[in-house]
């Protein structure tokens, strides 16, 4: 007799264990929320310096992606010149992207640094990016076309 349980289980197991072969989307959308830069409105990134979570009644779409916004005013400002807003490598890790890699980010680990926005996996990692900046720019910007797909 087949002890379903115990199959289940098995096939739950290997189900998790088993290796995902997806190429990543070419914007990060979080693996929670499916909102761009998890939900943070990117203009309060360069309007005050200080990182707001969106209001998700306030969107719009851009690359795939549905971006959420503190104010209407926002939105405009972010459709006018979407690509001099949006954060460099498609909103994944900045030197995860250095490395060859792709990573998500923390929203509150970030920088704007020679008018581009860049984000990192968390303030750790920011630190090390930021110890040579100019140089994890230059190889992330050779490696990121091939991670993704990018254009």
């Amino acid at each position: 007799m087949i002890n379903r349980r115990a199959l289940g289980l098995g096939l739950c197991a290997s189900a998790i264990s088993a290796p995902v072969f997806a190429e990543p989307a070419k914007v990060n959308s979080g693996f929670f929320n499916g909102l761009a830069i998890h939900g943070y409105d990117v203009m309060t990134y360069w309007n005050n310096g200080d990182p707001q979570e969106g209001d998700r009644d306030i969107r719009a779409t851009y690359k795939g992606v549905d971006w959420v916004f503190v104010s209407e005013s926002n939105r405009a400002a972010f459709l006018k010149d979407p690509e001099k807003y949006a954060p460099q490598y498609g909103g994944y890790c900045a030197y995860a992207a250095s490395q060859n890699a792709i990573a998500d980010v923390d929203p509150l680990a970030w920088r704007i640094w020679e008018g581009k926005l860049y984000l990192n996996y968390d303030i750790r990692v920011r630190r090390t990016w930021a110890g040579d900046i100019d140089g994890n720019i230059a190889k992330a910007d050779a490696y990121w076309p091939g991670l993704v797909g990018a254009e």
